[in-house]
């Protein structure tokens, strides 16, 4: 099978995260460059590998002879590295937060302005508002969301049915919550991170545009009902 080659200066090399989760890609460090292989030539090629900031491209043969693109004449053959899956070779390397639903813990990843339009799913308030809420709304909307609430007097409602109330939106990627607006760059760095995170899919992160977070754990969540509403006590309360 021929497959195609790619060579990246070892500066680069933060941009394999935006490929570290595509099958089959193995890269390997060869003095100041990084070449990236198991590209099959017989498909249509990922449109994050062809955004790489590759240096040079080749194609290689079953016996291992380097061609330029559309080349019929090999320009070498390929050295003998140790491969690893990029996978391994980009590691994504979590802090972990100390005490449930605590911030601000500051992590290697970064948040941009998204060119998509978002919907929110969760809605960080205060709890005064929540509590006036809960009075007079439908129980229709009620049913339709979940919500748990800090010793700060924070209310986070998901459901997707918001309630119009004064906070922020977040949008939910794979367990984690970011700003309406916002996505991570790279955008696929969020899988990684939820599997890293939180294995056993116990929990949600919460960001912020700066890339602090605080952990809320799933069973801090409970069933958005009048009752529930009017029970909850605040972090000033007796």
């Amino acid at each position: 099978m021929i497959e195609l080659i790619i060579v990246l200066s070892i500066t680069d090399k933060a941009a394999l995260g935006a490929v570290r989760c595509l099958p089959g890609l193995k890269a390997a460090e060869k003095e100041a460059f990084i070449w990236v292989r198991g590209i099959p030539m017989d498909e249509t090629i990922d449109l994050r590998i062809r955004q790489l900031p590759g240096l040079h491209t080749y194609t290689l043969d079953e016996d291992g002879n380097l061609f330029p693109p559309r080349g019929l004449t090999p320009v070498g053959k390929l050295q003998s590295m140790n491969w690893a899956p990029v996978s391994d070779y980009i590691k994504v390397t979590l802090p972990v937060s100390a005490l449930p639903g605590k911030i601000n813990r500051q992590m290697a990843v970064q948040l941009v302005p998204s060119q998509q339009l978002q919907k929110g799913n969760a809605l960080l308030t205060d709890l005064t508002a929540w509590k006036a809420y809960g009075e007079t709304a439908p129980l229709v909307r009620l049913q339709q969301t979940r919500f748990a609430v800090s010793e700060e007097n924070k209310v986070l409602v998901m459901g997707d049915l918001l309630p119009a109330l004064p906070g922020k939106e977040y949008v939910l990627l794979n367990d984690l919550l970011i700003p309406c607006g916002y996505e991570f760059d790279p955008p696929v760095i969020s899988s990684l991170i939820a599997s890293q995170f939180s294995p056993d899919n116990d929990s949600i992160l919460l960001f912020d545009i700066d890339s602090t977070w605080e952990e809320i754990p799933k069973d801090a969540f409970v069933q958005s009902t009048r009752s529930a509403i009017r029970l909850t006590k605040g972090g000033n309360d007796g």
